[in-house]
């Protein structure tokens, strides 16, 4: 059975999480801990334990569930645990995937050692999660630096969904379904058709790339996303077209927010992307070590 805690379960929960990361004293560091706990009513709710035939817990997780009106659909799992079974693990997940509607789901790493990460990957691969290390990268719109030639910019319609999807999937090299089309767009929150982008060298050719960006605020000092950048097949090896065609739209949402910041998280299966936004002034803000469940 997978059932929530009550509020004074909460420092058991952070040191059964404690002892399978193998902490020597995990009940004593999470008692010591219990006092700094900011609102342990609102974290029990989103603690889950799965329980044997006795109902004793024999895993446990933390999740975030999204509103259902959210427009990310993603569910957020975080400080996971077994108690010697990792079977219980995988069945908890498992229930709770069933129990919450959702688009994708991410279950970050970042406490747990190489071992431990290997274990869940192989344990959450039936799932559908896969292991990845997420680059986080930002850029401050007043640094675009110079280009000599910009890319001339065709903003998304109704009428170019086709057009736009279609390079997209040649791009990425893979087809893309209706759900992660549809997943695209809402990655960051609501869809801005004017922040998608395919670039070209003029507008009577071929597009040479796609850009797709979100935005949490527009404003002087907007908050932005990038959420895709790509450029055709043919021109993958081309690192200064890519370059192109990032400073060309980041010229572009400096015109309307001149103070403001790009951030975008790229999978460290790209290095060579995660090195070519470095050159054009990105910065790096860290890694973080995921599974993760995209949409089908």
């Amino acid at each position: 059975m997978v059932r929530s805690l009550s509020p004074d379960e909460v420092p058991w929960f952070v040191g059964s999480m404690l002892a399978y990361l193998g902490h020597p004293d995990p009940q004593g560091l999470s008692l010591r801990l219990a006092p700094q706990f900011k609102d342990p009513r609102a974290d029990s709710r989103h603690c889950f334990v799965l329980t044997n035939d006795d109902r004793s817990p024999s895993a446990g997780i933390f999740l975030r569930v999204p509103e259902p009106f959210d427009d990310v659909q993603t569910l957020l799992f975080a400080s996971p645990w077994h108690h010697d079974d990792r079977g219980a693990l995988t069945r908890l997940v498992a229930e709770l995937l069933d129990t919450y509607p959702h688009e994708a789901a991410v279950l970050e790493l970042h406490s747990l050692d190489g071992r431990l990460r290997r274990e869940l990957a192989s344990d959450l691969s039936g799932l559908g999660f896969s292991l990845d290390e997420v680059q986080r990268l930002r850029f401050e719109l007043s640094e675009v630096p110079p280009i000599g030639v910009p890319l001339v910019l065709s903003a998304w319609t109704a009428g170019a969904d086709r057009t736009f999807r279609a390079f997209h999937a040649n791009a990425e090299a893979r087809t893309v379904s209706d759900a992660r089309w549809a997943f695209l767009k809402r990655r960051h929150g609501p869809f801005h058709p004017d922040l998608w982008f395919l670039a070209h060298e003029t507008l009577d050719q071929e597009p040479v790339g796609d850009a797709f960006f979100g935005a949490k605020e527009r404003r002087l000092d907007g908050e932005y996303s990038l959420d895709a950048v790509g450029v055709r097949r043919d021109l993958r090896e081309d690192s200064e077209m890519l370059r192109r065609l990032v400073i060309s739209t980041l010229s572009e949402l400096a015109g309307m927010s001149p103070l403001g910041v790009v951030e975008t998280e790229l999978s460290g299966s790209d290095p060579k992307l995660i090195d070519i936004l470095g050159s054009v002034g990105f910065e790096r803000a860290g890694r973080t070590p995921i599974l993760i469940k995209p949409p089908r």
